[in-house]
């Protein structure tokens, strides 16, 4: 696994495939997953992770435990009505969001990598 690659995490197809292309354009290699358990061991070995928060309904355990074990690397994807969530070390983008306000995230997530 490539370290540049960036993982997204979504049960909804459409976010998935419009998260990852909006990131392909711009010359970072994603990988999708409709869970997180399928998602799991890639996101480890990845640059970082994108979860929609829908997944924490589906799958609160798992999720819950890989936004912790990832922290800084992990970027949650959060609409206005959802509960929030226990602050862990990772990062929140609020939807819907613009490819730039995506950018401005995964760019952060990078500098504070390197």
């Amino acid at each position: 696994m490539d370290a540049k690659i960036i993982i997204v995490v979504a049960a909804d197809q459409g976010l998935r495939r419009s998260v990852a292309f909006a990131l392909e354009v711009e010359g970072h290699p994603t990988e999708s997953y409709d869970t997180v358990q399928n998602a799991e061991a890639s996101c480890q070995e990845a640059l970082c992770t994108i979860l929609d928060d829908e997944i924490l309904k589906s799958e609160t355990l798992a999720a819950t435990r890989l936004l912790n074990n990832l922290g800084r690397r992990a970027i949650l994807l959060v609409d206005g009505l959802s509960a929030p969530q226990p602050r862990a070390n990772y990062t929140t983008l609020t939807k819907p969001f613009t490819g730039a306000d995506l950018l401005g995230v995964i760019n952060s997530v990078i500098e504070a990598a390197t």
